[in-house]
């Protein structure tokens, strides 16, 4: 990822606008955002080339393995004594607008600094109410449906990190969202 004002045809100019691909003036730059959404290039791209090849993978795994990958850089293998575990019951007690943890390849993540607005989530705190509402603690699919196996949540993970999950998932019970009554 090449910096933005180093990227062909997006150099910024006095006017306060952006050239296109001719050199042209295209538009506007909006340094404010009309959304919580965080536009960043990646941090430690060299570092993607250091991990094995998943070819042949899914997005899933991949994803996976690059997680399991950089949470092992901080806290040790997973069943390493010095790493951390958090039960099934700690999980259920962090379910609310401001304190919400979720659990990605039985991996407990504490979304709350993102809630809170002490942290800014790429995506905008709508797509981690939206998980809260569905009812699920679970976040795999909506994680792999929105997340790259290059991209900086992969790196930013350990910095939410909670710890390993002990016990079963409860079922969701088939409802759709923690306030449905229809199951």
């Amino acid at each position: 990822v090449v910096p933005n004002d180093e990227a062909p045809g997006a150099a910024a100019t006095d006017g306060g606008k952006a050239d296109d691909a001719d050199g042209d003036n295209a538009e506007e730059v909006h340094e404010d955002r009309s959304d919580d959404t965080v536009w960043e290039s990646a941090e430690g791209k060299e570092e993607d080339d250091k991990i094995h090849s998943t070819v042949g993978q899914t997005k899933q795994q991949t994803l996976f393995i690059k997680l399991e990958h950089f949470v092992s850089l901080r806290f040790g293998k997973k069943g390493d004594p010095n790493r951390p575990t958090v039960h099934i019951d700690q999980v259920a007690e962090h379910q609310s607008d401001e304190d919400f943890w979720c659990i990605i390849d039985r991996k407990v993540f504490d979304l709350g600094p993102y809630l809170r607005g002490e942290a800014k989530h790429p995506g905008g705190k709508r797509i981690l109410t939206r998980q809260l509402s569905m009812g699920g603690q679970d976040a795999d699919e909506r994680f792999v449906r929105w997340h790259h196996p290059s991209g900086n949540a992969l790196r930013r993970a350990p910095e939410f990190f909670v710890g390993d999950l002990e016990g079963a998932l409860p079922p969701s019970g088939g409802k759709c969202c923690r306030n449905c009554t229809v199951s």
